[in-house]
């Protein structure tokens, strides 16, 4: 079935792969991306329409961009060093999630998908400057944007363990990671993305809410 798409984080490192694959994508019709900059010459494409905001903490101003889709994929992430402190980091993940979610909630979008952590857990106690332990409660948070905090029919949450992200060819960490067959590259999470909402617009999936736990969960539900 013919599919309708919202994005944000699409210049990301998962996200421009789900975007790249949605464009590459016959079922999906069009694309709706949001950020702060434009998207590259290299991503242009008839079906995508990009949206340049100057904050993605108010996205009053883009409604008209939500009506008539049918997934919303939250693709934003960062980390505290590029985010520049645990606040920043904060409002980035939960509060940019947060308002996105309410947009996609009020526009009565079915499906919501959203990339968190594993380990993530918004009951957690956290102290802002024990990062490790903020960080699992702000991605928890994240999640309940989708999953308790607005409504959607069906909801993503996708909780990877470390991320090969491809951005950064110099990056012997990551290199290492791959040979070692313990990361997981965001090309293949932003396969399993697109695959899951599919398995929702063509009535495969059954479960309302599903986590995809860990790096092997989301490998193997491209199998199936």
């Amino acid at each position: 079935m013919k599919f309708n798409s919202i994005i944000i984080g699409s210049s990301g490192a998962t996200g421009r792969f789900v975007l790249k694959k949605l464009i590459e994508n016959n079922n999906c019709s069009k694309i709706i991306s949001i950020g702060r900059s434009a998207l590259g010459k290299n991503i242009l494409n008839s079906k995508v329409r990009h949206i340049v905001v100057d904050s993605l903490l108010d996205l009053s101003s883009t409604r008209e961009y939500w009506i008539n889709q049918d997934v919303f994929f939250n693709c934003i992430g960062t980390t505290k060093k590029k985010a520049g402190g645990p606040d920043q980091f904060h409002n980035i993940e939960f509060g940019i999630s947060n308002e996105a979610a309410r947009m996609a909630s009020e526009s009565k979008i079915l499906h919501a998908s959203i990339i968190s952590a594993s380990g993530a857990n918004h009951k957690k106690w956290a102290n802002k400057w024990i990062h490790p332990l903020f960080y699992i409660k702000t991605m928890g948070q994240k999640e309940q944007t989708i999953i308790s905090d607005f409504d959607f029919q069906y909801a993503s949450v996708f909780k990877p363990g470390m991320l090969i992200r491809m951005v950064d060819d110099n990056n012997i960490f990551e290199k290492f990671l791959n040979i070692l067959g313990v990361g997981l590259n965001v090309e293949i999470l932003a396969n399993a993305m697109i695959a899951d909402a599919e398995n929702v617009i063509n009535g495969t999936r059954k479960s309302k809410t599903k986590y995809f736990l860990g790096n092997n969960m989301i490998i193997n539900s491209l199998k199936n």
